[in-house]
């Protein structure tokens, strides 16, 4: 039987928004493939290259540039930033309701509906908030959780017509930051055009990267109490 849901225990990914202005500010969701529990993640072929990680040791919050995919035709997006601290860390920022509500712009609630006793996997629920075009938004995703490196996502209930993605954290060889990969596709279910999607989410998924880094690497504690 699911518990019921509090919006102050650690749920289990980030959700997001869109709108005409902003698709994605909000839509932080998880997926892609699996890992052993024990092995740490490997990077991503776009993230490991060389000036790519020069971009990414300035501080540049990275989104990878790339054809429209013919599968997925509404908006997939891959970013990346560094982070100063550990995978473990980062993580419970990412699976904290508490600290999404702050560094998550749009995002009003985010509540915990199932979860395996183990911690294993997690159904959220979210609510996001339009712009003043459009409605309120309400979804439940799954997400498979591989600690502490990966966090897999696919949108099972609510109004979104599609979302799925991933979250990936990579420890830097020198143990000194984590580098965090985010891959998200959404398919809002009604009509935008193609390329509004892409660009609204090209724009927006940076500023939450750039959001988790400053709530981490300054005070989580702090971002999980606003």
């Amino acid at each position: 039987m699911a518990r019921s849901p509090t919006s102050h225990e650690p749920a289990g990914v980030l959700g997001g928004t869109y709108d005409v202005h902003s698709l994605s500010s909000g839509l932080l969701a998880f997926g892609l493939g699996l890992l052993q529990p024990t092995a740490a993640a490997a990077q991503s072929a776009w993230v490991a290259d060389p000036a790519i990680q020069q971009r990414l040791a300035a501080g540049e919050v990275v989104v990878a540039t790339s054809a429209i995919d013919p599968a997925h035709p509404r908006g997939r997006v891959r970013a990346a930033v560094r982070i100063k601290a550990p995978p473990e860390v980062i993580w419970t920022a990412v699976t904290d309701c508490r600290q999404a509500l702050a560094f998550v712009p749009g995002l009003r609630r985010c509540q915990r509906v199932d979860g395996a006793a183990d911690g294993s996997w997690q159904d959220v629920e979210h609510e996001v908030r339009y712009s003043w075009l459009l409605p309120t938004v309400r979804y439940v995703f799954h997400a498979v959780y591989q600690r502490p490196y990966r966090i897999d996502f696919r949108r099972i209930s609510g109004d979104l017509k599609q979302e799925e993605g991933t979250w990936l954290l990579t420890q830097t060889n020198d143990g000194a930051a984590t580098v965090v990969e985010y891959e998200v596709y959404v398919d809002p279910g009604f009509w935008i055009p193609q390329t509004l999607v892409s660009r609204s989410l090209r724009k927006d998924i940076p500023a939450v990267l750039a959001g988790l880094r400053a709530c981490v690497e300054h005070d989580a504690r702090q971002c999980a109490q606003r």
